[in-house]
């Protein structure tokens, strides 16, 4: 029990610290911020479908 509210305490310091870090941005700022999560959103997907069409594949 005494993990996981550690893990819970540690995920929401970084939710709090990364949307403070993001209010305090300039909005062109703020516009990059995201274009550049969304540009590793897309990548993180696209890893995984290769990951998943690799091991299919390997499968048959």
């Amino acid at each position: 029990m005494k993990k996981s509210t550690g893990f819970l305490i540690g995920i929401g310091a970084g939710l709090a610290a990364g949307a403070a870090a993001g209010m305090m941005a300039p909005n062109s700022s703020r516009q990059s911020m995201k274009t550049q999560v969304g540009q590793g959103i897309h990548k993180l997907g696209v890893a995984v479908d290769q990951a998943v069409d690799n091991i299919t594949s390997e499968m048959r």
